[in-house]
C-alpha cells in the first residue's frame, strides 16, 4: 500500500527548470515503458521527464535554426557556400554534395568510450570534429536558400517545408504552390499571409481556414468563397463582414479595394477583430479527428496537447508533424513520420528514435545528430548508411549491445540518461534558434541562463536605397528588384526578388514594407500560445481544453456547441 501511494505521488512533479508543477499520468508511464529499448535481453527504462512540457519544447527548439543564413567557405573545397552556421562557429562545414561524397568517411573520426567522463561530453567532442552539412535539404531544385526542406522546387527562404513549388518566405508549409509569407499550411495554392490552414486557393490574410477560395481577411471559415472580413462562416459565398451581399455587391466592394497594401489589409483585419469580439470562438481547431486536444490538428486520433499535426495517432506534446504514431515530445517530422519514438527534433524514421536531432530515415538510433539511412547507432554524428556504431566506431552486433548496456548504466550515474541534450550542446546561439520565436529573451537574459548569443551584423544590400515604397503595385515595375528597401519597423535592408514581384503583380498586392523576419514574427504573434488551459464552456458547462487563457476575455465554446451553433 505504501509503495502504491509513493508511486502515484511521483507522478506529480515540479519542473527543474521553471518550477511549474506538471502531471505524469499512468498513460505516460505506459508509454515510457513501451518505448524503452532492450539490449542484451534487458529493458533499459526511460524515466519520466524532469522538466515540464514547455521547457522540454524550448530545449528542443534551441537546436534548430530555420531562417538565419550566412555566407561561408566550405571546409572541404574552400568554395562559397550558404549555411545556417555563422562563420565564427568552431565547426567543419561542407557543401551538401561534398558532405554526401565518398571522399571522406565518418568512421575515420571514431573513438572509444571513456567511462571516467560524462558520455555526452565525449559526443560533443566528436561533433566538433566531424564534418557537418551546410543546409538540411533533401531533393531540392533551385531552392538554395531553404533549410529543413524536403522535395522543394523554385522556393526561397522556406523553412521547414515539404513538397512545395514556387513558395517564398514561409515556415512549415506542406504540399503547397505559389504561396508567400505563410505559416503552417497544408495543400494551399496562390495564397498570401496564410496561417494554420488547409486546402485554400487564392486567399489573402487568412487564418484557421479550410477549403476556402478567393477570400480576404477571413478567420475560422470553412468551405467559403468570395468573402471579405468574415469570421466563423461555413459554406458561405459573397459575404462582407459576415453578411451575404450577393455577387454584384461583393465585386463592387472588391473593385473599390483595388490593389491591396499593408494599410488596407490592416484596416480589414481591425474591422474583422471588432466583428468577432462577440462571436463564439471554437475552443480549438481540430478537424476530422477523434480524442485530440491541441490546435491545428487534422485527421488524427488520440493526440494530446499537440499542434500543427496531420495523420497522427497516439501522440503527445508533438508538433509540426504530418505523420506520427506513438510519439511523445517531438517536433518537425517530415511526411514519412515517426513511430514509437521520444524526444526528437527534426527527425524521421520507422521506430524507436530516442533523443536525436536531425536523424533521417533511421531506426533504433539514440543520442545522435545528423545521421541518415542508418540503424543501431548510439552517440553518433554525420553517419551515412551505417549500423552498430558508437561514437562513430564500428562494432559487431553483440559487442554493440554489450557496450550500449554499459553506456546506459554509466549515463544513469552521470544523470544523462532519459534527458535531451543540454542547452550547452546546442550547435547554434539562442537568438538564432527557433526557441527565440516561441520563448523570446534578450542578450542579458541569455547571459544569465549561460546561453550562447549571436551579435548580428547589419547587412547592406547592393543598389540604390528606395526611400519610400510605392503604395500600390500599379505604381511600380520590376526595376524595384534592383533597389534596396528598409524595413519600417527594424530598419533592416531587404530586396524584392523578380519572381516575388511577379507574384505581387498577379495577386494585386503592394510591395511589402517590412523585412522578412519581422513579417514572420508578426505572423507568430497572431496565433494563440503553445500551451493549453481547461475552461468551462458557457453553453453546456462542460470542461474543455483550449489555448485561450482563462484570463482572456473571449467567448470560447466547446467543439460540440460550436458546431451546433455554426451549422
Amino acid at each position: 500500500m505504501q509503495q502504491q501511494v509513493l508511486y502515484w505521488l511521483s507522478l506529480n512533479k515540479h519542473c527543474t527548470q521553471c518550477g511549474t508543477e506538471f502531471e505524469i499520468t499512468q498513460e505516460d508511464m505506459d508509454f515510457y515503458d513501451r518505448v524503452s529499448p532492450v539490449f542484451n535481453d534487458k529493458k533499459y527504462q526511460i524515466d519520466p521527464p524532469k522538466n515540464c512540457p514547455n521547457c522540454r519544447f524550448r530545449r528542443r527548439l534551441m537546436f534548430r535554426n530555420d531562417r538565419h543564413f550566412y555566407n561561408c567557405k566550405s571546409d572541404s573545397s574552400g568554395k562559397d557556400i550558404i549555411t545556417f552556421y555563422s562563420p565564427d562557429k568552431p565547426y567543419k562545414v561542407f557543401d551538401r554534395d561534398e558532405w554526401w561524397a565518398d571522399t571522406w568517411n565518418p568512421l575515420d573520426y571514431s573513438r572509444d568510450v571513456d567511462f571516467s567522463r560524462p558520455f555526452l561530453e565525449q559526443f560533443q567532442e566528436l561533433r566538433l570534429e566531424v564534418p557537418r552539412v551546410c543546409l538540411i535539404q533533401s531533393n531540392t531544385e533551385n531552392s538554395n536558400y531553404t533549410n529543413h526542406a524536403l522535395n522543394m522546387k523554385n522556393c526561397y527562404l522556406v523553412w521547414g517545408g515539404g513538397g512545395c513549388e514556387d513558395c517564398y518566405y514561409s515556415n512549415y508549409i506542406v504540399d503547397s504552390k505559389d504561396t508567400v509569407d505563410s505559416l503552417s499550411l497544408y495543400s494551399c495554392e496562390r495564397c498570401y499571409e496564410g496561417i494554420a490552414s488547409e486546402r485554400c486557393y487564392d486567399c489573402i490574410s487568412f487564418m484557421n481556414c479550410n477549403d476556402c477560395k478567393f477570400c480576404i481577411a477571413v478567420e475560422d471559415c470553412l468551405s467559403c468563397e468570395y468573402c471579405i472580413g468574415c469570421f466563423g462562416l461555413h459554406r458561405k459565398k459573397y459575404c462582407l463582414f459576415n453578411q451575404e451581399v450577393g455577387k454584384d455587391e461583393w465585386e463592387k466592394k472588391r473593385k473599390e479595394l483595388g490593389s491591396l497594401n499593408a494599410e488596407k489589409i490592416k484596416l480589414l483585419n481591425e474591422k474583422l477583430k471588432e466583428l468577432k469580439a462577440d462571436l463564439p470562438h471554437r475552443a480549438s481547431h481540430i478537424y476530422g479527428s477523434q480524442d485530440c486536444t491541441g490546435d491545428n490538428i487534422y485527421s488524427s486520433e488520440n493526440c494530446y496537447n499537440c499542434y500543427d499535426i496531420k495523420g497522427c495517432e497516439d501522440c503527445k506534446y508533438t508538433g509540426f508533424t504530418p505523420t506520427a504514431t506513438d510519439v511523445y515530445d517531438s517536433n518537425f517530422a517530415a511526411p514519412i513520420g515517426l513511430e514509437l519514438s521520444y524526444f526528437n527534433n527534426s527527425t524521421l524514421g520507422k521506430h524507436r528514435l530516442l533523443f536525436n536531432f536531425f536523424v533521417y530515415y533511421c531506426n533504433d538510433v539514440y543520442y545522435s545528430m545528423e545521421c541518415h539511412y542508418s540503424e543501431h547507432l548510439f552517440g553518433c554524428a554525420s553517419m551515412r548508411h551505417n549500423e552498430y556504431c558508437i561514437l562513430n566506431k564500428q562494432y559487431s552486433r553483440d559487442d554493440y549491445e554489450n557496450m550500449v548496456s554499459q553506456i546506459i548504466d554509466h549515463m544513469r550515474e552521470t544523470g544523462e540518461w532519459s534527458d535531451y541534450f543540454a542547452p550547452k550542446y546546442a550547435p547554434i546561439c539562442y537568438n538564432e534558434s527557433n526557441a527565440q520565436d516561441y520563448f523570446p529573451i534578450n542578450k542579458e537574459q541569455a547571459r544569465t541562463e549561460k546561453l550562447w548569443w549571436h551579435d548580428e551584423e547589419e547587412v547592406k544590400e547592393e543598389g540604390e536605397i528606395l526611400k519610400e515604397v510605392p503604395r500600390n503595385i500599379e505604381e511600380t515595375d520590376d526595376s524595384i528588384c534592383d533597389k534596396a528597401l528598409s524595413c519600417t519597423v527594424t530598419g533592416k535592408q531587404f530586396k524584392i526578388l523578380p519572381q516575388e514581384f511577379r507574384f505581387y503583380k498577379t495577386m494585386g498586392l503592394a510591395i511589402p514594407t517590412k523585412h522578412v523576419h519581422q513579417r514572420h514574427i508578426e505572423r507568430l504573434d497572431k496565433r494563440n500560445p503553445r500551451w493549453f488551459w481547461n475552461r468551462e464552456c458557457p453553453k453546456c458547462d462542460e470542461t474543455m481544453t483550449t489555448n485561450y487563457s482563462p484570463e482572456e476575455d473571449v467567448n470560447v465554446i466547446c467543439e460540440k456547441c460550436y458546431l451546433k451553433e455554426s451549422y
